[in-house]
């Protein structure tokens, strides 16, 4: 089996194990992960990442939920915000790349990471936050605007939306680190199925998908499930939310440098 293969289910293995405590699905990842090191271009990449994004979802809300963290109910209603972004943001997607460049989506998915690194940033600073207790009381205005924007990233760039879902219910929804993750993965679970059919249908690119990954499209996104259940289960009991977040942040700080390197290249 070629190296770069090996390498990339590896690193998309400990992506889904470890972003599963995170309330994150791992698209900040998985995307570089399909586009760079396997070679798949940018609109496969994005459906190929949504499809592990949903599959960490799955495993790490059951994890959550078999613990208490999480609300269905807001989720449910974060969902209608959240759905009509993701398809939103699939059709912009899909214009951007065919109309400019796919550049376009490295710069905002490099906007999108760097806004999501900096709360972390905060949240790490603040000491307060570290003990996991909810950030700011329920703001319903701004925690259906700030989903909407998590559903519209997904659509567009195919990350899920975690990372914007976390942070507006930290900020705005009230919830605590361990709720706030339960609820996003629940969120993501409802709406990355509805990016990944948008996809489908505008871009056409399941049959790249088929052919480029063969049995491992099949394969990789169940174990993915499997270790995201793990790791979410593992995390939510034994480690303190300090770590999680620390973790977080030099996981994403990868993904951040490698769309900085392509954007600065391809502009120098």
């Amino acid at each position: 089996m070629d190296p770069d293969i090996i390498l990339a289910v590896f690193l998309i293995f400990m992506t889904g194990l470890i972003f599963s405590p995170l309330g994150l699905g791992g698209g900040v990842i998985f995307m570089p992960i399909l586009h760079y090191l396997l070679g798949w271009e940018i609109k496969v990449a994005i459906l190929g990442s949504l499809i592990l994004v949903w599959s960490v979802a799955m495993g790490s809300q059951i994890a959550h939920n078999r613990q208490g963290f999480g609300d269905i109910k807001m989720a449910q209603k974060g969902s209608l915000f959240a759905i009509p972004g993701a398809i939103i943001g699939t059709i912009i997607g899909y214009l951007l790349i065919e109309i400019i460049s796919d550049i376009t989506i490295k710069i905002m998915a490099l906007s999108i990471v760097s806004w999501i690194l900096y709360k972390a940033i905060i949240r790490m600073l603040n000491r307060e936050d570290i003990t996991g207790e909810a950030i700011g009381e329920m703001n319903e205005k701004y925690w259906s605007i700030g989903v909407f924007f998590g559903g519209m990233s997904s659509g567009l760039l195919g990350i899920g939306g975690g990372g914007i879902f976390v942070t507006t219910n930290r900020n705005y929804g009230g919830f605590d680190t361990k709720s706030a993750s339960g609820t996003s993965f629940m969120l993501a679970a409802m709406v990355v199925p509805t990016a990944i059919i948008s996809h489908i249908i505008i871009d056409g690119s399941a049959p790249q998908i088929y052919e480029l990954a063969t049995a491992y499209a099949i394969i990789i996104p169940f174990l993915v499930a499997s270790l995201s259940f793990t790791g979410a289960k593992y995390a939510i009991n034994y480690l303190p939310v300090k770590t999680i977040t620390s973790l977080f942040i030099i996981i994403i700080s990868f993904s951040m440098i490698k769309y900085t390197q392509e954007i600065i290249s391809m502009i120098v």
